[in-house]
Formats: structure tokens, C-alpha cells, sequence
């Protein structure tokens, strides 16, 4: 940012001593070969500085726009990952809830059923981590 910053700067410069030269010509006219033949070379000279400024400014917006990019995918990356992973912590969730009601479920007059209750879930989680790690989501 520092170095685009920097570029704008050098830019608005190169602008502001092309129009002072531009006033020269136009102030100054034929005032000697030696005087035009220098001032002309100073023209060209700013025209290639602003050519420079303009290919450089180019370049790091290019370099910037990369850079973002591949931020912006490593958060995609990590926000898959971050889904999948509450996709396969809120089965177990939504299957406590449904057991967790206040109404009368046949399953729940069996000494066994929270440990089947938590079996389940740990099966239907375990199955969609594998899911998800063969579709490469974890």
C-alpha cells in the first residue's frame, strides 16, 4: 500500500511538471536551440517517468489482485471445512433434541436408551465425517 501510495505521488508530480513545461514552450518560445533542445529532452524524459510510474502502478495492482485471491481461496478452504465440521456437531445435537422432549417415546422405558441414543449419533456422525472426508470436505 505504501508503495502505490507512492506511485500515485510520483504521478501527480510527473503531471504537474509536464504542464510547467508545457508553459515553458508556450511562455518561452524559440528563446535558443540549446534551451529548447533541453526542454524537450526534459518532456521526454517525464513522458517515460509517467510511462514507468504507469507500468509499475500496473504490475502491483496485478501483484495485489493475485494476493487477494489466494487469501480469498484459503478462506473458502477453511470455511468448508469449518461447515462440514458443524454439519457432522449438530446431528448429535438434533438427535438428543428429539429424545429430549417431554413426550412419551418407547425407547425411553429401556434401561439401554441413552446408550443407544448415543451410539446413534455417534454412528450417523461417524458416517458423515467419512462422507465428507471422501468428498474432500475435511
Amino acid at each position: 500500500m505504501n508503495i502505490q501510495k507512492s506511485l500515485v505521488y510520483f504521478n501527480t508530480s510527473i503531471h504537474g511538471n509536464e504542464v510547467v513545461a508545457e508553459r515553458l514552450k508556450d511562455h518561452f518560445p524559440g528563446n535558443g536551440e540549446l534551451d529548447t533542445a533541453l526542454l524537450e529532452d526534459a518532456t521526454i524524459e517525464l513522458e517515460q517517468a509517467s510511462n514507468t510510474v504507469t507500468i509499475y502502478s500496473e504490475l502491483l495492482t496485478g501483484t495485489m489482485d493475485t494476493f487477494a485471491s489466494i487469501i480469498s481461496n484459503n478462506v473458502n478452504a477453511i470455511m468448508k471445512r469449518m461447515t462440514s465440521l458443524s454439519i457432522t456437531l449438530a446431528i448429535p445435537t438434533l438427535i438428543a433434541s428429539f429424545y429430549g422432549m417431554n413426550v412419551n417415546i418407547n425407547i425411553g422405558e429401556s434401561p439401554y436408551a441413552f446408550t443407544l441414543i448415543i451410539l446413534l449419533s455417534a454412528a450417523i456422525s461417524t458416517i458423515t465425517f467419512i462422507l465428507f472426508r471422501k468428498i474432500k470436505w475435511f
